[in-house]
């Protein structure tokens, strides 16, 4: 493929992402005439129109949307192919990028990024810190080489190209500081526990939903959040100095011991998610991504070497 053709689908990209000429020309940091002229020659050799003009910005017709996700794909084919040569020849460096849910970045990535440097010293690594929601849809269209964290589901929509190794399931539970005047009571229940606010640690989507079946099935309403954050920092201390309550990783809660911070066992309250790497097919023999697979597997508890699935419905993410 020649190197025109490449900037063109970039082109390309940029402004079906846009929605517009202008916008996208100021985004990529190209003149507007010059854009404008690469998506004409792009739709000539292709022998279709990519986009519908309005005086609003621009649409992609039906062509567009077909060529949209090949265009992505080869986009990111090509620059995993430059990182990759660059990697391997003469030691020189690149970047990969790559996503990690909370527990992920928190708990396992920073002996994992050390080791990487050790054996890739001149790769740069650019670390995105979310849940899968927001994360899995970079890995799809090859903005991320890999995401680690809850694993996805068929819901995400990354198909068969994409595989999972599974390392372990993780285990929720509520936690409060050591301090807290639950630990004042003879016994903890249920009703106790809606005295007290609670956080939501990032999108809490699932967490929430089994606080709320929970408390239903002791007859009880659900307790109201009081604060939902997205910064690990501001829910420890909300924790610690302020006798929130939240329902938290157990890895990611024991990983802070300096904290303190105290179980809660409630019987019917104790759930896991599996959670491993994900990846596209074609980086399973990239040597940074091997190297991260391969720290992870020794890292995690209960990992399983070896263990690589498709994702499925039976799958729940982060």
């Amino acid at each position: 493929m020649a190197m025109h053709h490449i900037w063109r689908l970039h082109h390309f990209l940029s402004v079906a992402e846009q929605g517009s000429f202008h916008a996208a020309a100021r985004a990529i940091n190209v003149s507007q005439p010059a854009l404008t002229k690469s998506i004409r020659l792009l739709e000539q050799d292709l022998g279709c129109a990519l986009f519908v003009r309005m005086s609003s910005g621009v649409r992609l017709t039906e062509a567009g949307e077909l060529f949209k996700q090949r265009a992505r794909e080869i986009e990111a084919a090509w620059n995993s192919s430059l990182v990759e040569l660059k990697v391997q020849t003469k030691g020189l460096g690149g970047e990969m990028r790559i996503g990690g849910g909370p527990v992920y970045s928190a708990v396992y990535f920073p002996s994992m990024l050390a080791e990487l440097r050790s054996s890739f010293p001149n790769l740069r690594v650019s670390v995105s810190t979310g849940v899968g929601g927001d994360l899995l849809p970079l890995l799809e269209r090859g903005d991320i080489r890999a995401y680690a964290g809850g694993i996805p589901t068929e819901v995400d929509g990354l198909g068969r190209d994409f595989v999972t190794d599974i390392l372990y399931h993780q285990g929720n539970s509520l936690f409060v500081s050591h301090q807290h005047p639950l630990f004042d009571e003879a016994e903890i229940t249920p009703e106790k526990l809606l005295s007290y606010p609670w956080l939501s640690l990032f999108s809490g989507g699932l967490a929430n939903a089994k606080i709320d079946r929970f408390f239903e099935a002791n007859g009880l309403p659900a307790p109201q959040l009081a604060l939902q954050s997205h910064s690990l920092q501001i829910a420890l201390k909300m924790l610690v100095e302020h006798n929130f309550i939240a329902c938290m990783p157990v890895p990611l809660a024991k990983s802070y011991s300096t904290l303190q911070l105290r179980e809660i066992n409630l019987e019917g309250f104790h759930w896991s998610i599996p959670t491993g790497i994900t990846y596209h097919r074609s980086s399973a023999g990239f040597p940074p991504i091997k190297a991260m697979r391969e720290y992870l597997k020794r890292a995690t508890p209960f990992g399983a070497p070896g263990l690589n699935i498709p994702p499925s419905t039976e799958q729940t993410k982060n």
